[in-house]
C-alpha cells in the first residue's frame, strides 16, 4: 500500500540500480549489435521504471518533501537515455518503441513538473516525437502517443487561467516558443483520423477534442486548409459536416462530453471519407 514505507524503500533501491545501469548505457560504445549492446538495456530500464511509476505503491510527493533525489535521479537518467536514441531507431525496434513511448506517456501524465524544467527545445522535441509516433502505423504506439498529446493539451486547456503556478508558467512558455506546435499536433491527429486505413482510430478522438479546446484557431486553420485541397462541391459538404461537428461543442473535458464528442467525430469521419478526395 502507498502508506507502507516498504514501497518507498523498494523504489529507492530501484532508482539506485536504474541510475547506475542507465549511466553505464549512456557511456556504452556500441561495437557490433546496437540492440544487444544498448537498446535492449534501455528498454529494460524504461520498462522497469514504467512499472515502478504506475505500480501505485509509492506516494512520490514523499521524495520532494524529504529532499530525497531517488525519483529525480531515475527520471534524469531515463530522460537522457530517451534523448540519446534517434527516433528512427526507436520506431525500428518494436519492444523499444513500446517502452519508450509508454515512459513518455507516464511523464506527461504525472510528472509535468519535472518535464517543465527542461529547456524549451528539449521539451518540444519530446512532444514532436509523439507527433511522429502518431504517424507510425503501429496501433499500440499510436494509442500511447495519442494519450500523451491529450495529457499536454488537457493540461493547457484546464490551466489557461492559472498562470500563477510555476509549472503552468513553464509549460506555457515552452508552447509559446513554437506557436505552430499545437496546430501541427491537431493536423497530424485529424489527418490520421481521416486518411489512415487503420481501424483503431478511437484513441485519436481524445487529443483532437482537447487540442480543439486548447487552441480553437488550430482547428479552423486545419479544416480551411483541408477544404482548399478539395473540389467546390466537396468544400460545401465539408463545411456542413464541420458545422454539425461543432454544434453543441462545450468547453468541457468531462467524460460524458468526451464520449459524446467521440460519437460525433466518428460520424464526421464516416461522412467526410465518403466524399473526400483521399
Amino acid at each position: 500500500e502507498q502508506s507502507s514505507a516498504n514501497g518507498i524503500l523498494l523504489f529507492r533501491e530501484t532508482s539506485s540500480i536504474l541510475s547506475s545501469y542507465g549511466n553505464r548505457l549512456l557511456a556504452q560504445q556500441v561495437q557490433v549489435d546496437v540492440w544487444k549492446e544498448k537498446y535492449k538495456g534501455v528498454m529494460l530500464v524504461m520498462d522497469t521504471l514504467n512499472h515502478a511509476l504506475s505500480g501505485n505503491y509509492v506516494n512520490f510527493g514523499v521524495f520532494t518533501l524529504y529532499n530525497d533525489n531517488a525519483l529525480q535521479n531515475a527520471l534524469d537518467v531515463s530522460l537522457q537515455l530517451c534523448l540519446s536514441i534517434p527516433l528512427d531507431d526507436v520506431l525500428s525496434f518494436v519492444k523499444l518503441s513500446k517502452a519508450y513511448f509508454s515512459f513518455l506517456e507516464i511523464l506527461f501524465r504525472h510528472h509535468l513538473d519535472v518535464l517543465s524544467g527542461l529547456e524549451s527545445a528539449v521539451f518540444l522535441d519530446l512532444i514532436k516525437k509523439n507527433n511522429e509516433g502518431i504517424q507510425s502505423g503501429d496501433s499500440n504506439v499510436v494509442s500511447t502517443c495519442a494519450s500523451t498529446i491529450d495529457h499536454i493539451a488537457t493540461f493547457l486547456f484546464l490551466n489557461q487561467n492559472r498562470t500563477n503556478k510555476p509549472t503552468v508558467q513553464r509549460v506555457q512558455a515552452h508552447i509559446l516558443s513554437d506557436p505552430t506546435i499545437l496546430s501541427s499536433l491537431l493536423s497530424t491527429c485529424f489527418t490520421s483520423l481521416l486518411f489512415s486505413t487503420n481501424q483503431s482510430f478511437w484513441p485519436l478522438t481524445r487529443p483532437i477534442l482537447s487540442l480543439m479546446l486548447a487552441s480553437p484557431d488550430a482547428f479552423t486553420a486545419y479544416h480551411e486548409a483541408l477544404a482548399a485541397t478539395q473540389a467546390v462541391e466537396s468544400q460545401t459538404k465539408l463545411a456542413k459536416e464541420v458545422e454539425m461537428l461543432l454544434t453543441g461543442l462545450q468547453h468541457s473535458l468531462e467524460t460524458a462530453h468526451r464520449d459524446k464528442f467521440t460519437q460525433k467525430l466518428t460520424l464526421f469521419r464516416l461522412n467526410v471519407r465518403s466524399f473526400l478526395n483521399i
